[in-house]
């Protein structure tokens, strides 16, 4: 696009599916004025010579799709003010999924949000809405009880697909009964812990008389009491025949038997026994009995589990799932896991096409699990994201399963420590530190992933203040040589050995440094490769013409954010940029960013989304006087 004095930047990033909240509002209230009360010839159209394209002699189709690569909500924002025509094209993408943190004094902005003049209400699609986060939450709850009333209220209706209620606090059910009502084409659906009994009104009621499962095909199953059960079985039953995906998280009060919780449920009465179903298997899966005789989900292909007990119930969930036809397994703490992975590895559950498995485990002291996974990855094939995170091991998992994924993985993110579960680790190394890949196991895995594009995992020891290790400098070569890699994820720190650690900002400082090493590390290795070898697969450079790294995104230590949009004081990340010296040349520079804004700038970083078991706090001493160059006593 060439006007002179009307110049729009459209920058090829990545869109993600959530967009913050603060730009959301804000850029409601400037879409509408700019809908209403801007005039639509704004800009001042140059004819174009004859036979030249522009872009705005480009068809509505071809804008759309060039639009659709804009993935930064501001991005999209400055698109939409340009005209009234770019404002139709670009509006669909910026409203398609909108996340809103409800309960504090942004709510006074809705009304702007949700005005009948906004023409992109009805582009939406995804609503996820939080509980904000805020110092006074008096009555917070209820304010935002009643702001999801008025956003269901005035959305257009039969719009949304996925509605999420993202904290772990009740739902109004009132609110839930609205939505029902309103949106009956939604393909993700949630049962969450509700402020008063509705399995009853729903099966009497909304089977009946909504067009309620029509359209799911994604489902998600919160039970924390024998209410939110049978609430899910209904679910659960009237989705089998369509169901895609499933997540199950129970969340039950399994308190001492002097618990004074009325929701109460004892392990043993939860859990399958060597004798019988336990309350979670027999009434979520009630249509289901006989197990032995039942048909399984037909269109299941994604399942993800957390904290289900499966030391009895291996083989029951192996009779009304169809592990063959598994796509995408996530297993997140569950106790006597590696009775699923044994089960998985005989012929006739052997999955066929898996490409996701993700398994969060605290082992045993056999290291049973371990043992167990080692032996399902040498079995399955074609796994493309591969995540795993132990605790209580000894070990690391097998390179030579890993590496037997080599030609179609493209996120690998290992981590394994001999810790229990919860703890944490603190800045000099312990019995418990992070476990790490010796440099063969490492080279081995690197050699054979070449299309890995995003790494997680710890690193060798090295000082802040000494060059690098034989090891760090290993581990450097071998992880350069892969040059599709976007995104590196060093879970460690180096160390900050010192009298008196080092305040955060000179230690941030030093670790640009070390960043900035890195990036040039990867440039140098993927131009001699091209001198030497095979040109590289990754960008070609303007400046010398040879091939350069895809390495955008470097990060340092472990998020320990529990709210998922709030960025981390135990995590550095940097993006690979450039810089001009003092002697007016360019150069590589790594430059902060926050972890809410990476994912609108390089979209292939979810490895950085991966909640870890661990947190490892960065090695520095925060205080008062801890931003002072010089400083030696401890804050």
């Amino acid at each position: 696009m060439a006007d002179d004095e009307n110049t729009v930047v459209i920058t090829g990033t990545s869109k993600v599916g959530t967009s913050q909240p603060d730009t959301e509002t804000e850029a409601n209230a400037t879409l509408e004025a700019s809908a209403v009360t801007r005039p639509t010839t704004s800009r001042v159209r140059t004819p174009p010579p004859i036979g030249k394209k522009t872009f705005d002699t480009l068809p509505t189709e071809l804008k759309q799709s060039i639009i659709s690569n804009i993935w930064r909500p501001t991005d999209l924002r400055n698109v939409c003010l340009v005209d009234k025509e770019l404002h139709e094209v670009a509006v669909q993408f910026l409203y398609e999924s909108v996340a809103l943190d409800l309960g504090s004094a942004n709510d006074t902005k809705l009304a702007a949000f949700l005005s009948s003049r906004n023409i992109g209400l009805r582009w939406m699609r995804v609503l996820r809405l939080y509980l904000a986060n805020v110092e006074d939450t008096c009555n917070q709850e209820v304010q935002a009880t009643f702001a999801t009333r008025m956003i269901l209220e005035m959305i257009p209706r039969d719009i949304l697909e996925e509605f999420s209620w993202c904290p772990w606090k009740n739902f109004s059910a009132d609110n839930l009964i609205l939505l029902y009502k309103t949106q009956r084409k939604m393909t993700w659906l949630e049962v969450m812990q509700l402020d008063r009994p509705f399995a009853t009104e729903l099966k009497a009621d909304f089977i009946k008389q909504h067009n309620l499962f029509d359209h799911a095909r994604r489902l998600a199953v919160y039970p924390e009491t024998r209410e939110t059960l049978e609430h899910s079985r209904i679910f659960i039953e009237n989705t089998a025949e369509k169901l895609e995906e499933l997540i199950l998280h129970p969340h039950f009060d399994i308190g001492g038997s002097h618990s004074p919780s009325p929701n109460r449920i004892v392990p043993r009465e939860l859990n399958d026994s060597a004798t019988g179903h336990g309350l979670l298997t027999g009434t979520l899966f009630a249509h289901m009995l006989p197990f032995d005789k039942c048909k399984p989900f037909e269109c299941l292909t994604r399942l993800r589990l957390h904290c289900i007990n499966m030391r009895y119930c291996a083989s029951t969930w192996c009779k009304f799932v169809d592990f063959q036809k598994m796509e995408h397994l996530r297993v997140y703490q569950c106790p006597a896991a590696e009775t699923l992975f044994g089960e998985l590895s005989r012929a006739q559950n052997l999955p066929r096409k898996l490409r996701v498995l993700e398994v969060q485990h605290q082992d045993n002291e056999e290291n049973e699990a371990l043992l167990a996974l080692d032996g399902l990855l040498c079995l399955v094939s074609g796994v493309e994201d591969l995540l795993i995170d132990m605790q209580c091991v000894k070990a690391l998992p097998g390179a030579a399963g890993i590496a037997s994924h080599g030609k179609t993985l493209e996120l690998l993110s290992i981590h394994g420590s001999n810790d229990p579960l919860g703890s944490i680790s603190r800045t000099s190394p312990s019995e418990h530190a992070e476990l790490v890949y010796d440099t063969e196991s490492l080279d081995k895995i690197c050699k054979a992933a070449k299309s890995l594009k995003q790494l997680s995992c710890a690193w060798p020891e090295r000082s802040i203040f000494k060059a690098p290790t034989s090891d760090w400098t290993a581990f450097e070569t071998a992880v350069s040589s892969l040059h599709d890699v976007v995104t590196l994820h060093i879970s460690s720190w180096p160390t900050n050995k010192s009298p008196a650690h080092l305040p955060r900002i000179q230690y941030e400082t030093l670790l640009q440094g070390y960043a900035t090493q890195l990036f040039h590390s990867f440039a140098s290795h993927t131009i001699d490769t091209a001198l030497t070898g095979p040109p590289a697969t990754g960008a070609v450079s303007t400046d010398t013409g040879l091939p350069r790294s895809r390495l955008r995104l470097i990060a340092f230590g472990i998020s320990d954010s529990v709210y998922e949009r709030a960025d981390s004081q135990n995590q550095k990340i940097y993006l690979r940029s450039s810089c001009i010296d003092a002697e007016g040349l360019k150069r590589i520079h790594a430059t902060p960013i926050g972890w809410c804004l990476r994912q609108f700038v390089e979209p292939r970083s979810e490895v950085l989304e991966t909640t870890l078991s661990r947190h490892v706090t960065m090695p520095v001493r925060d205080g008062e006087h801890s931003s002072r160059w010089g400083d030696d006593d401890d804050a």
